[in-house]
């Protein structure tokens, strides 16, 4: 898992934490040792990232060449340059003069300093990490808030929790607790109702990939070699793979589960067989698995919403099992440049074309999994989500979801005295966006609640 850490901490841009499927914080630190070097301005390479991220923050002009100039190609593949645009202009609009305030780690090629605007509120903290050879351009960017977004007012019950969320779209949600393995309702919002769930349909990949060790079919340690035709769009990093790199079927599984990774996702589809997960999903416990078979893969989900694909969204919704699969056989060969990513920015369908789940079908899954040990176990446990700033569970296992429109979030927790609690909640409203961050944090906070059960 080592090779794929390094990818993952190393390209990753983020300006607040949205739980669902974030990826940990990146390290900062750089391996091996570099040469002690100045540039023409006399500051060391380090030194003029830092002042360069700093002045665009202030209002310097950022062109396309000067981005080309200063990032890696790795980093350009994942953060597109309109896209970072958007980000400076975001914090560079209050008008603050931004400034280094603190300086908390530091070496030849990496530091993570804390900003802090004229005005004082809010601090960021910046991590940046250069390349090791010159023209030393920055790899690694992380500008995070120094304390996490948290509700001001968080709900005191469950149900004040819910109705909320219900505020923002319509809702589905269920809290329980787990006992030999049985999900029992401590609360519940039509909580046996099928919803969109997003990348939480990533959980019955795993549950397959399970299936299959245990039956000997396939091995955690087996490789899997990424190609061109299996490439898929953000969320994830395998992407920018190189076809030919080979990747374990448990890293994939990581991949997969800690960061979202939807190229991980689709190879992992492609190497159980597509029917192998539609299988999985009714013996795993879901209630109407015909509303996910043909089960999608992730560029195919996105292919239908935008792009040349789009103009078959209504015969998708309209058509039965056999008729669907004849439309997967009409755009198996999309590929990800033949996608519009940019024109994903408001709901498309959310409620008719995607993966769907109730919550006590999650319960039901989500306990399946756990009870099958390790790796699995350390696969779910790799991303809480949201922290567990009260550090309230002994273990978190979490899977969420989301796209424009949609919030989708499921845990398995245990507490110290061995207790397990099971929370999962998806809001949906197809017609405008939603408050994703609103979203994320009430249903976190109802996920703590269920510690003083």
């Amino acid at each position: 898992m080592r090779r794929l850490l390094v990818s993952i901490t190393t390209l990753v841009l983020t300006v607040a934490c949205t739980g669902g499927d974030s990826p940990a914080p990146p390290t900062s630190t750089v391996d091996g040792t570099s040469p002690s070097v100045t540039t023409s301005t006399g500051a060391s390479p380090l030194d003029e990232r830092l002042l360069f991220v700093v002045g665009l923050l202030n209002g310097d002009e950022l062109t396309e060449s000067a981005y080309v100039t200063a990032f890696t190609p790795e980093f350009i593949a994942n953060v597109p340059y309109a896209d970072f645009v958007a980000v400076v202009d975001q914090l560079s609009a209050t008008g603050d003069d931004w400034f280094v305030s603190e300086v908390e780690e530091r070496d030849d090629l990496s530091t993570v300093v804390v900003l802090a605007p004229s005005a004082g509120e809010p601090t960021y903290r910046l991590h940046v990490t250069l390349e090791t050879v010159i023209p030393f351009r920055m790899m690694g960017l992380l500008l995070q808030p120094t304390e996490p977004p948290t509700l001001e007012d968080p709900p005191m019950d469950l149900e004040s929790g819910a109705d909320r969320l219900s505020a923002l779209g319509m809702v589905r949600i269920l809290a329980a607790e787990v006992s030999d393995s049985s999900c029992i309702p401590i609360f519940s919002r039509d909580a046996d109702e099928s919803a969109p769930i997003g990348s939480i349909i990533k959980l019955y990949v795993l549950a397959a990939v399970s299936e299959a060790v245990d039956a000997g079919t396939l091995d955690w340690s087996d490789d899997i070699v990424i190609t061109e035709s299996l490439k898929s769009v953000p969320t994830g990093v395998l992407q920018n793979e190189e076809a030919g790199e080979v990747f374990t079927i448990r890293e994939m599984a990581e991949a997969m589960i800690a960061i979202s990774d939807n190229t991980a996702t689709d190879h992992l589809i492609e190497a159980l067989g597509r029917d192998a997960v539609e299988d999985v999903l009714g013996t795993a416990g879901m209630e109407e698995p015909a509303l996910n078979v043909p089960l999608l893969n992730t560029l195919e989900l996105v292919a239908l919403k935008i792009g040349p694909a789009a103009g078959l969204a209504d015969q998708w919704v309209a058509s039965d099992e056999e008729g669907r699969r004849e439309i997967l056989d009409q755009i198996s060969d999309l590929t990800p440049a033949d996608l519009p990513l940019a024109e994903f920015d408001h709901p498309i369908r959310p409620d008719e074309i995607g993966w769907f789940a109730s919550p006590s079908d999650l319960c039901r899954v989500m306990v399946r999994l756990v009870d099958s040990g390790r790796p699995v176990t350390d696969i779910l446990a790799l991303n809480p989500g949201v922290p567990d700033r009260g550090e309230l569970f002994e273990t978190v296992w979490f899977k969420g979801g989301s796209e424009p429109g949609l919030v989708a979030m499921s845990w398995l927790t245990e507490l110290v005295d061995g207790r397990r609690f099971f929370l999962a909640g998806s809001v949906v409203d197809s017609q405008q966006e939603l408050d994703q961050l609103e979203a994320t944090l009430l249903l976190a906070a109802m996920r703590d609640l269920l510690a003083d059960n």
